[in-house]
């Protein structure tokens, strides 16, 4: 994961950690930038180095390979996407509706923000190995997040009585794909505030034991 600014376990980061961990987000900047310009396949680490304005090395000992490069860029979509303040929600969440819609708004976040990027990744999948174990990675990301909802929603005794936490995790994750959100703010032309606000009330019906 990116380092952050803050405390690294009980101290606070020195010049040269903060330095470095700013260095790798630019690269990982960088390299979403060439990507979404020119493709996953058409774009080189020395391309990347002298977008992030640093040497080819630095990119291999701060990142390392491409293939690596290309699966850090997952850190870089849940940073933008805000991943650790509403994760953080969610844990303190105990309203179940509360709970799903804060579910909804990260996948939003993240397709918003990001869609950009998971669209490369996701065409670059087919034809290449490295593309295809960071798609695969970001979709683990996704289904550990619904079920960490779906455990909480469990926890609050919310979840309808015919739905155990491992199904409701899979509807939720199937929900929230990046599929789904191509689907409806693409494909069908809705609004990114329709479909988070359908995706809400569509998910309150199917896993709540109530309607809220």
């Amino acid at each position: 994961m990116l380092v952050s600014s803050g405390s690294i376990g009980n101290r606070r980061p020195n010049r040269r950690e903060v330095a470095a961990a700013e260095t790798r987000r630019e690269i990982l900047r960088a390299a979403r930038r060439l990507f979404t310009r020119y493709g996953y396949a058409n774009t080189s680490v020395p391309q990347i180095a002298a977008e992030a304005g640093v040497a080819v090395q630095t990119i291999y000992s701060s990142v390392g390979s491409k293939a690596a490069l290309v699966l850090a860029l997952n850190d870089l979509i849940d940073e933008e996407a805000e991943l650790a303040q509403v994760a953080a929600e969610v844990a303190q969440q105990t309203q179940p509706a509360a709970l799903i819609a804060a579910g909804v708004r990260l996948t939003r976040q993240l397709n918003e923000r990001c869609g950009d990027l998971i669209r490369v990744l996701l065409s670059a999948e087919p034809a290449d190995t490295d593309a295809a174990a960071a798609v695969a990675d970001g979709m683990r990301r996704h289904e550990r997040g619904a079920a960490t909802v779906a455990a909480r929603l469990g926890s609050l005794g919310a979840l309808r009585a015919d739905l155990t936490p491992e199904q409701a995790a899979s509807v939720f994750s199937m929900m929230t794909s990046p599929a789904s959100w191509r689907q409806l703010t693409q494909d069908s032309g809705w609004t990114f505030d329709e479909t988070e606000a359908w995706l809400r009330a569509s998910l309150a019906q199917l896993l709540l034991g109530h309607t809220p």
